[in-house]
């Protein structure tokens, strides 16, 4: 499997805090079964890191920790962007780490701002015009989005929707609730971790995808956790 969302780089954001949370991290990830995991921290001045630099050397250390532990896991780096009136600019200049080589796909977090969609749309529009498909990281817990119509005004602009893996086999929720009326239009591209620790939020994509092979079939559960992922870092469309 493939997960291309996780926090996962030590001391760079609300995720791993350490070196040995995030090998004690990359070490589940493996035992699960993930074989790509992407790190994408924050990329914020206050609740993260505003570097390209600063997370490809961390990310290059870490890779250097995991073959010594002899963690069989292969690591990239990409970063998650927050909705500000920046980001169109700084996918531009190149600033913004994207998710493959020809910064086709960029990961980009909206915040569950009020009256916030009209931002989004306008946002996935100017991004589309610079050349990112914006892949929209956990949507399921945005309550504009409960409008079916919103939800497919994005798709019809280009955005990815990538859904949380814990939301799937939690008690129902609202955000829940959401992802499966998604699925079942056809409307999630994939299924990531969003981890930023070992318990509340783990690097785990098992129990999801089993949960989607028995709800949707094997088909449905390979392309959302090792297809469609391969793709993205691959920079081919979906």
């Amino acid at each position: 499997m493939i997960d291309l969302h996780s926090h996962v780089l030590p001391g760079l954001d609300d995720g791993a805090p350490d070196e040995s949370a995030s090998l004690a991290m990359c070490r589940m990830a493996a035992e699960d079964g993930i074989r790509t995991l992407v790190a994408t921290p924050h990329f914020d001045a206050v609740l993260g890191v505003c570097d390209r630099d600063v997370i490809a050397r961390t990310a290059d250390r870490l890779r250097q920790c995991l073959a010594e532990e002899q963690i069989e896991l292969t690591l990239g780096f990409a970063a998650e962007m927050p909705l500000t009136e920046y980001a169109v600019e700084l996918y531009r200049s190149g600033t913004w780490p994207a998710y493959d080589a020809g910064r086709n796909y960029v990961l980009l977090e909206v915040p569950p701002i009020r009256n916030g969609f009209p931002i989004l749309r306008e946002m996935v529009f100017q991004l589309r015009m610079a050349g990112a498909t914006p892949v929209l990281a956990h949507p399921e817990r945005l309550e504009m989005l409960d409008d079916v119509q919103a939800v497919e005004d994005l798709r019809m602009q280009g955005a990815v929707l990538q859904i949380t893996a814990g939301c799937l086999t939690a008690p129902s929720t609202s955000a829940r609730k959401r992802a499966i009326k998604w699925l079942r239009r056809g409307w999630v591209h994939l299924v990531a971790s969003d981890a930023h620790n070992l318990s509340s939020r783990p690097p785990c994509l098992s129990p999801a995808r089993q949960w989607l092979q028995e709800q949707f079939g094997a088909e449905v559960a390979d392309a959302l956790t090792r297809g469609n992922p391969e793709k993205i870092l691959r920079g081919e469309p979906l």
